[in-house]
């Protein structure tokens, strides 16, 4: 099992520029800490079965709470500004389609007004 320890770096911060960048850097980040799964995927872990060993509970006790971690770590990734936009969103997927379709044409749209 990997482990979501990893602490060597602050998450990269967004303010609105370089959206580019920023999603490689957050992508690279959120895999290191086991969490880039839960942005690609909505489904939620299986529940337990009846009568479960200590190795799937143990699996289950690691994959359960990665969602709520996955937000929390998308949302101390953007200015106070930005987080605005998308505090209305309810999992890391919704936030993370949202984050793209507002701000993925906006370096290309700014260099055009140049």
């Amino acid at each position: 099992m990997a482990s979501n320890n990893f602490l060597g770096a602050c998450p990269p911060i967004f303010t609105g520029k370089n959206y580019h960048i920023w999603v490689i850097n957050m992508k690279a980040y959120l895999k290191a800490l086991s969490l880039w799964e839960t942005i690609e995927s909505e489904d939620d872990p299986p529940p337990l079965r009846p009568n479960p060993t200590i190795a799937q509970m143990k699996i289950y006790e690691d994959v359960k709470p990665r969602k709520p971690k996955a937000l929390t770590c998308l949302h101390s990734a953007l200015s106070d500004m930005i987080f605005t936009r998308i505090m209305a969103c309810e999992t890391s997927t919704e936030e993370w389609v949202k984050l793209k379709v507002e701000f993925e044409g906006c370096d290309r749209e700014e260099t055009v007004k140049l």
